[in-house]
This record gives structure tokens, sequence and C-alpha cells, in this order.
């Protein structure tokens, strides 16, 4: 988890939820318009209209009959009265004529008495959809004792949505759902993060209480979900590293339990041996004697080969052990090391063959360190492979990794279960069948042989591996990186 993270980003995540809060608080206020402030509008439109005509209404019937420039004075004069919304005031007396404000609507509103579309020619067909934009809202008689003169008229539309409408005072009445809208918005997004941030603290609080398992699972491609899935990545982490520690810990203990186990017991022998002779009152013939020292000399090497193999397994595992790396044949250094082995192997009852493919098998390694491998691979068959055994040596090719060369070591033993080939390369782990092998070559070893091999061949670039032979037997796969 290299690199800057990349997803989606908060920021556009809060914006889009205000943006919507924006939307939802418009169209709140416009179904609030809808349903309250117009009807609320309508109302004082038709009382303002009232007002204008019938003021209208009374002038004129007081001062009439009128001249023409007269009566639209009179008429522009209580026009004010409709306010600034579209409207138009007019007056028409019993004979039809019409006088309005200003004088080119009379035919207009002459049109809307008669019920026709005020925008189209008269004598054309009328269009439902059209119906109703404008309506006459008053119609005021003008009267003179018992005689009327007229009536004064006020022509607005049916819905009005003139300047009133979006007036400063008007909108403020807007203000209080904007405020609503964004502390819910607010509220929403405020929550959201605090439920996040905790799942992070609750994280937390558990990893430092030891609990390694805990995960914050947030899927979230903004920023908190990054954040929450780094801390998932570092527990994770935190939990693998915990579990090595504990490994290591557990082989330590083991380590130093099989190394106190594996020196008692060569001590355990010498000192028999020692208090035996030391005891004048136990009678001890000069067979006995050389009997009991040729015992104490060899558990003395037993010991001292354990000890050494301790140390030689320490420094290629810190690394102290530095390789002298130079081009070789391997071929060559396995057919030498056969060659020297095979009396050892004669006299133990065994048939050791040694094979391998035309010419030179080139890598680059330390010729004494994968000597030793090789050595170490033999001695095991030799310790542990019954009389009349065959150990067979074959180097080539690795069949899945052509650039390397394979050496396979097998032999027709008693073999491993499935259980003991995943321990064969541990320090002191010797299977049942060999600790009970009871071979005149068995020396009992020191369970480090094949931990040294290991260590030898990874050091190297290699791998090493154990497989069971059918129907019985072990074999030892060595693969090195070719160096041609």
């Amino acid at each position: 988890m290299s690199g800057r993270p990349r997803g989606r980003s908060l920021f556009w995540t809060i914006s889009g939820l205000f943006l919507l809060a924006i939307a939802l608080g418009t169209l709140v206020q416009v179904l609030l318009a809808i349903a309250v402030l117009r009807p609320l509008q309508a109302r004082e439109v038709r009382m303002r209209a009232e007002l204008a005509a019938a003021g209208l209404a009374a002038d004129i019937a007081a001062t009439a009959p009128l001249p023409p420039r007269a009566l639209h004075a009179l008429i522009e004069k209580h026009r004010a009265a409709l306010g600034r919304g579209p409207g138009f005031l007019a007056y028409r007396d019993t004979l039809g004529h019409i006088t309005s404000d200003p004088h080119s609507r009379g035919n207009f509103i002459e049109r809307v008495l008669a019920g026709a579309d005020p925008g189209r020619p008269p004598g054309e067909t009328e269009r439902p959809r059209s119906r109703g934009r404008r309506e006459v809202i008053v119609r005021h008689p003008v009267v003179r004792g018992v005689q009327t003169l007229g009536e004064a008229i006020v022509v607005r539309p049916l819905w009005p949505y003139g300047p009133d409408f979006l007036e400063p005072r008007t909108l403020l009445l807007f203000l209080p759902l904007a405020v609503i809208a964004s502390f819910v918005v607010a509220l929403f997004v405020v929550r959201m993060l605090v439920r996040r941030l905790r799942a992070m603290e609750a994280l937390a609080a558990r990893v430092a209480e030891g609990d390694l398992t805990a995960r914050i699972g947030d899927a979230g491609g903004d920023e908190i979900g990054r954040v929450a899935g780094r801390l998932d990545w570092m527990t994770a982490r935190l939990a693998e590293a915990r579990a090595r520690l504990e490994e290591n810990e557990r082989q330590r203990r083991q380590l130093f339990a099989d190394i106190t186990h594996e020196l008692a017991t060569p001590l355990t022998s010498i000192r028999g041996y020692a208090e035996t002779l030391q005891d004048p009152a136990v009678p001890v013939s000069i067979e006995e004697r050389d009997r009991y020292l040729r015992g104490v000399l060899e558990e003395a090497r037993r010991l001292d080969r354990l000890i050494s193999d301790l140390f030689e397994l320490a420094r290629l595992e810190a690394g102290a052990s530095a390789l002298l790396l130079e081009p070789l044949d391997w071929a060559a250094l396995c057919r030498n090391t056969t060659e020297r082995f095979a009396p050892r192997f004669r006299d133990a009852g065994l048939a050791l063959r040694w094979t391998a493919v035309p010419g030179e098998a080139g890598v680059r390694g330390d010729g004494h360190r994968l000597e030793q491998v090789l050595e170490n691979l033999l001695a095991n068959a030799l310790r542990y492979v019954p009389p009349g055994g065959t150990v067979e040596l074959a180097l080539g090719r690795s069949p899945r990794q052509p650039d390397r060369h394979r050496l396979t070591v097998s032999d027709d033993g008693p073999g491993l279960t499935a259980t003991e080939l995943a321990h064969v390369f541990e320090r002191f782990y010797r299977a049942a069948a060999a600790r009970g092998s009871g071979t005149a070559h068995d020396d009992g070893g020191s369970g480090l042989g094949l931990a040294i091999v290991r260590e030898i061949v990874e050091r190297h670039g290699g791998a090493v591996s154990a497989e069971t032979r059918t129907p019985h037997g072990l074999s030892i796969i060595v693969e090195l990186p070719a160096k041609d």
C-alpha cells in the first residue's frame, strides 16, 4: 500500500449533499409558494382590484359626464391602487365603449370580456390550453341615483406571478426553510463523519488492548475510507509481526530445550563412565576400562560435533559466515564427493549410484559449503538407510524451472510420513523411523544436518525440499540457479 491513494474525495460527497439540500429546499419553497403564498397574493390582488374599481366608479359617478382625457386621467389615478403587478383598469359605458390604461389595451380587454384568447386574432379557433390566462376579477357598476352609467373593470392574471412574488420581503419568508434544510444536512453529515471516526477510535482502543483481530471494514473510497483501510492494513501487519515474534519465541524456547537435552545426553554418559572408573568399590578389568574410555571418547566426539554444528548453524542463520562465491561445476563437485563416500557405503552394506546429464552444471557458489550440503545428505542416508539399501544421486535440469540445476538424493529406506516431512528440516528433528533404525552405522547424529543444508542452499538463492518415494523411501531435492 505505497504511493498516493486515489479514490472518491469526501469534499465531493459533502458538496453533493449540500447541493441536494439546496435543490430540496428550493423545491419545498416552490411548493410552499404554490400552496400558501399564491392564494394569499391572489386574495390581496382581488382586494386591491375591488378598492381601485370602487374608487373609479365613485369618481366617475360623481363627475360624469367626462371628456376622454379627463377619464383617462381618472383611470390612471386609480390604477396605482392595483400595485406593481400586471393588470389593467378600464371603464366600459352602457354603449360598450371601453376606456383603459394604457390606451392600447381597449381591444385586448374587450376580447377578455368576450371570453376569447387575447393572444390570437378574433375569429380564429380558441386553444383550450390558453383559457384562463387572464380573467376579469372585478366588475363594479357605476351608478348615479337609479341610472347605471357603466362599469369599472379590472383584468389580472388568473395565477399571479408578478414582481410582487419575488420581492425581498416575500423571499425572507423562505429563510427559515433554508436554515432548517441546511441544519438537517449538516446534522446528517456530522453524524456520518462521527460514526466513521468513532469506528477508528474503537479500532485504536482494541489494538491498544492487544486485540489485533479488530477491523473497521469501511468500504468508502474517500479520505476517511482510505485512512480506515490503512488502519486495517496496519493492524493486519501488526498481527503478522506478533505471530512471527510468537513463533520465534516458541522456536527459541524449543531450541534451548533441545540444546539442553542434546547436551545432557552425552554428558550423562561421560559422567557415568567417569564415575564408574573413579569408584574404587567397583572392580574394573582392563578390557572394561578400555571400553569405558572408548565410550567417553565417543560421547566427547559426539558432544564436540553437536557444539560445532550448533555454532555452524548459528553463524549461517545470522549471516556471519560469508560465502566465497565463484563459478564452479556442480556436477564435478558432486561426483568427487560421491566417490569419496563410496567406501563408507560399501562398508555399511549400501549401494551408492551416481547419474548426471552429460556436460557441466555451472553454478555460482561456495564450493566448500556446497560440498558440505552433499556430505550432510550422504551422511544422513548412511545413518538411517538399513543394510542392503540403495542410495541414488541424480543431477540435471529442473523440469519446472529450466534455469535451475536439480540434485536429487533418493533412498529406499523407511521414509517419512506426511507429518514428518513438514518438520524434516527443523533443528534437532528426528523422525520416528530414524530414531528406531538401530543400524550399525547410526551414530545418532546431531539432528542439525538437514537444517544446515537448508540454510546453505537458501543463502545460495536455491531451494530444498523432501518427498516420499513409492513404495517407501525418501528423496531430498536441492535446486540452485544455473550460471552457464
